[in-house]
């Protein structure tokens, strides 16, 4: 049986009025939960990114100071002349060029034609103990390292007792950036030690 309310609708007699959601309002609702977890799923992914970045960032801050270091030593020790603090193609020892990251050769010096097989990095194995036979060891083929060294000009000439050093290190970033080149760079002043 049918009754009509006030308002002019007709209402079947033990029907109640449908309440619940409508397509449309489905739909938005979906369309903010995906936003919101697209954004999330950003926000975990550039995290993941950082992480992988800050290690190859030290290792190739690392491995700048090194070379930085081993220039320093030759010369504090007198291992090399002021005069062979140059590259190859100014008359001294230190490579032209980007290359692989090498261990320093019978010399004792980074970046000489020398330098032996491509360095690797050793970790902890599973067992979290260092030096044991389960240790990792991962080959930093992807990084490269290139000396540059350079006379300083003065009026009149170039500075003879300073030059200006710059290690720059290179690597290949890999996970979300898909081969992303990064570069890392420091810049340091030689001068005749003796």
């Amino acid at each position: 049986m049918a009754v009509t309310t006030q308002s002019g609708e007709i209402k079947l007699r033990g029907q109640r009025t449908q309440q619940g959601f409508t397509l449309l309002e489905v739909m938005i609702a979906v369309v903010v939960l995906v936003i919101g977890l697209v954004g999330t799923l950003s926000v975990f992914t550039y995290g993941i990114q950082a992480v992988q970045f800050a290690q190859e960032d030290i290792i190739a801050k690392q491995k700048a100071r090194e070379a930085l270091e081993s220039i320093y030593g030759a010369r504090n020790t007198s291992q090399i002349s002021y005069d062979l603090i140059q590259n190859v193609s100014g008359g001294g020892v230190f490579l032209d060029g980007w290359q692989t990251l090498r261990v320093a050769g019978n010399d004792g010096i980074i970046g000489t034609a020398d330098d032996g097989a491509v360095e690797t990095l050793h970790l902890p194995g599973p067992d979290a103990v260092y030096g044991t036979a389960d240790d990792v060891y991962t080959p930093l083929s992807n990084f490269q390292r290139q000396i540059q060294i350079t006379n300083i000009p003065i009026p009149g000439g170039v500075n003879p007792d300073m030059r200006q050093v710059a290690v720059s290190v290179q690597y290949t970033a890999g996970g979300f950036m898909g081969g992303a080149a990064r570069t890392y760079t420091i810049t340091s002043y030689i001068s005749r030690f003796r």
